[in-house]
Formats: structure tokens, C-alpha cells, sequence
């Protein structure tokens, strides 16, 4: 009874938050909106806003969010944001731009470079760069290379970004694992 009216219940608030996405705040968005208020300069914030925003549907306040982050600081952690970002609002081009643009700033160096790439070749469909990615990634962090502890490496991972990394690594624990 009570996960039917869990269900329920969350499925008119995701049903609202598409129907009205503006009059859709959630605790950590109220959070959010206090941080860029309190500091409009505040390039992090106008970046988790951004996500987070990308994350329940708002796509015109999130790439606003994104562009404005950008503006105050273009650096290479907050390029990758910029890729998830736009990969949860399904702009799978962007992303792979944002990404790319990150890889490049930090010389391939970042904890994050290869799965980012992997996810945005995946989305762009050239799944041949997304494999290659992976498997730097895995190399890079093995947690990767192995179904378990992906699973706990992603746990905090959007729906989206988890189920893309989940079929990246099917094909490429099948196909490609030398």
C-alpha cells in the first residue's frame, strides 16, 4: 500500500515538474537558488544549480546556469559539469563538446576525462571512441572493469548516466575487454 502511494505520489510530482517546470523546487534546488543569491559570482553554484536543474527537465534555467558558470570561471571541472549537465537534458553533442573541451584543459589527466568521453561518444552513437574511452577509463580506475563495483562507483549517478554507463560496459565487458 505504501509504495503504491509512493509511486503515486512521485509520479505526479515528476508529472507536475514536466507540466510546470518553474513551480518545481526541491530542497537541494531552494539550496541552490540561496547559494547564487548570496554570491552571484559564485561560478560553482551557478554550476550545481545547472545540473541539477538539467537533472529534473529545466533546460532553458539550466543551460543559462551552465553558460553563466562558464562565464565567471571556464575551467575544466566545470566544462565536465557542463557535459553531464547537458547529457541528462539529453544534448548528447553538447555534452561531447564539454567534455572534450575538459579533456583538453586538463591534458587527459582528470580523474573523470575517459568515462566522460566514453558517455559522450556513446550518446553521439560512435561507439567505437565510446569503447576506446572505457577501457582508458578502466585503466585509469578499475573499479570500471568490473559489474560490482561499477555499480557502487556510479551509485550517485543520474538514471540516465548510470543506464548509458551500465550498456557501455555490457558491450565492452562482452566485446572489446582485451
Amino acid at each position: 500500500m505504501y509504495k503504491q502511494y509512493l509511486a503515486t505520489t512521485l509520479g505526479a510530482l515528476l508529472f507536475a515538474g514536466c507540466a510546470q517546470q518553474s513551480a518545481f523546487v526541491t530542497p537541494k534546488l531552494e539550496i541552490l537558488n540561496k547559494q547564487v543569491q548570496s554570491n552571484s559570482g559564485n561560478s560553482q553554484a551557478y554550476s550545481n544549480r545547472g545540473y541539477t536543474l538539467a537533472v529534473l527537465g529545466q533546460r532553458e534555467a539550466a543551460r543559462a546556469d551552465l553558460q553563466r558558470a562558464l562565464k565567471l570561471k571556464d575551467s575544466a571541472p566545470l566544462r565536465n559539469s557542463a557535459g553531464f549537465a547537458y547529457y541528462n537534458l539529453g544534448d548528447y553533442q553538447d555534452a561531447l563538446r564539454e567534455w572534450k573541451l575538459a579533456a583538453d584543459m586538463s591534458e587527459r589527466r582528470a580523474r573523470y576525462d575517459y568515462y566522460s568521453l566514453a558517455l559522450g561518444y556513446w550518446g553521439v552513437g560512435d561507439h567505437k571512441q565510446a569503447l576506446e574511452n572505457y577501457q582508458l577509463a578502466v585503466e585509469r580506475d578499475p573499479r570500471f572493469g568490473s559489474a560490482r563495483t561499477l555499480d557502487e562507483r556510479t551509485a550517485e549517478w543520474s538514471p540516465r548516466e548510470r543506464a548509458t554507463i551500465r550498456e557501455i560496459y555490457a558491450v565492452w565487458s562482452k566485446a572489446w575487454r582485451p
